[in-house]
């Protein structure tokens, strides 16, 4: 059985293992994992996921191992494992951390699986997109991406357009829901609860998404389905192209 670690146990390392626990993606006694923080580590092992002293003992027992750490902190770690990564696929979950960054710190032509996940990732709706580079085989490259199936959607792109995925789908969550809670808040200032206008919000949200996934229309016919003619929602559309809204 492949034995995967994680460094770091913060909220993309726990969606990440409970999304492939719940799926039956893996077992918990082939999933290791070491946090700095000993009091984050309590909860895995109560689902008999093993618990490891330190990056080098973590590095050394597992097959694939996930960078599930703040970028800052890539080089120390890095530069700790480094005499132990020549067998090692790694998996790079942070915006800005190049693959030839990570090889360029263990000093060899590692095995690295790029990724770009969400924070949705925490309740099993995810989008992440993944990058494969040489030496990343096949089989190596598939076992990683089903990490990520069982937790939301995946594509695969290639290293150049991360940048651009980060804009699409790692931000976005943080400028969508600005963009929701200010409709949130307009309902309450003018009278609606918080909780009713919250409700009406998110399921339009969805609504939106379900009608854009499953309707064969472009996405600007799917507005003019929602605007009549002068209306009161061909007045609002046009107090977002007088701010230069798509801009």
């Amino acid at each position: 059985m492949k034995k995967v670690g994680f460094i770091g146990a913060g909220n993309i390392a726990s969606a990440i293992i409970n999304g492939a626990l719940s799926s039956g993606y893996i077992m918990p006694e082939q999933l290791y994992l070491y946090d700095l923080d000993a009091s984050k580590l309590s909860c895995f092992s109560e689902k008999g996921v093993n618990l490891c002293a330190s990056e080098i003992e973590l590095t050394k027992t597992c097959d694939f191992v996930f960078l599930t750490i703040k970028p800052q902190v890539y080089e120390s770690v890095l530069t700790k494992i480094s005499p132990f990564s020549d067998e090692t696929c790694f998996i790079d979950v942070a915006a800005g951390i190049s693959v030839n960054y990570i090889k360029g710190i263990l000093g060899c032509d590692a095995h690295v699986v790029r990724v770009m996940p969400n924070t949705p990732l925490m309740y099993g709706m995810g989008a992440s997109a993944l990058v494969k580079v040489a030496p990343v085989t096949e089989d190596e490259f598939d076992y990683v991406k089903g990490f990520f199936e069982s937790c939301g959607v995946v594509t695969v792109v290639s290293e150049e357009l991360i940048d651009t995925v980060i804009a699409v789908s790692g931000s976005a969550p943080a400028y969508m829901m600005r963009f929701l809670n200010q409709f949130i808040n307009y309902g309450i200032e003018n009278g609606i609860s918080k909780e009713e206008t919250t409700k009406l919000v998110l399921q339009t949200m969805v609504g939106c998404a379900k009608m854009i996934n499953s309707s064969e229309k472009e996405i600007t016919e799917l507005i003019r389905m929602v605007t009549s003619p002068n209306g009161t929602t061909q007045a609002g559309l046009e107090t977002l192209d007088a701010e230069d809204f798509d801009l």
